[in-house]
């Protein structure tokens, strides 16, 4: 009886070792190259960035470029208005 309990507890540690060690193999050699290529692939839309190639840079130029436009509309209308 004994024997059985000792057995089936190397057991248990063996497979628990086994699926430890498949699980870092796993982290090593597929999870790892993974997350350096999507963090490579995705470099210029974060926000770190430089260079003025990151997304967030982008969004600030689109803004003033709007708010340009948004000048220009009024000056524009308040001609108009003048004029006709």
């Amino acid at each position: 009886m004994t024997e059985n309990i000792l057995l089936a507890g190397q057991i248990a540690a063996a497979i628990t070792a086994i699926l430890a060690l498949i699980s870092l193999v796993v982290k090593w050699a597929v999870v790892k190259p993974i997350k350096n290529y999507i963090d490579k692939m995705t470099y210029p839309i974060q926000p770190t960035a430089n260079g003025g190639m990151s997304l967030p840079d982008l969004i600030n130029s689109v803004k003033r470029v709007e708010r340009k436009v948004e000048n220009v509309s009024k000056r524009v209308e308040k001609l108009e208005e003048k004029l006709g």
